[in-house]
């Protein structure tokens, strides 16, 4: 039993220092951008990962509205952006609605992520599932 318990502190501690080192790697892209289209990505990237906590999906927002604007043929981005966004607003807002609004979006770019979530969403949540 001890060995369990030790086995999941050592877990924990590992997964939050990975966090940490997590933040710090995007901290250091966004101090790094030289653009505000970069800034807004990185920081929405940054709130994807750490999506437990609760995220500001404005952000993914923004980038989403300027790399349409800018890039928009950088579908491969925006299709990142469109599932990040649709993680946000799943697991942060909870708006399955929303989230399976930019699910959708970034699964009909070919992101495999977004259709893996939205296979779990809609059998978790087939009401979400239009």
């Amino acid at each position: 039993m001890k060995r369990i318990i030790l086995g999941l502190s050592l877990l924990l501690m590992l997964v939050q220092n990975g966090f940490a080192y997590t933040d710090a790697w995007f901290d250091k892209n966004i101090a790094n951008s030289t653009q505000d289209v970069d800034k807004f990505i990185w920081k929405c990237n940054k709130l994807a990962n750490n999506y437990m906590n609760s995220g500001d999906v404005n952000i993914c927002l923004q980038a989403l509205k300027l790399e349409k604007k800018i890039y928009p043929n950088a579908t491969n981005v925006i299709a990142s952006l469109y599932l990040n966004t649709g993680l946000l607003y799943d697991e942060s807002v909870g708006d399955k609605l929303k989230a399976y609004e930019y699910y959708m979006k970034s699964a009909k770019l070919g992101n495999v992520d977004a259709q893996h979530n939205l296979n779990i969403m809609c059998k978790e949540s087939p009401w979400a599932c239009k």
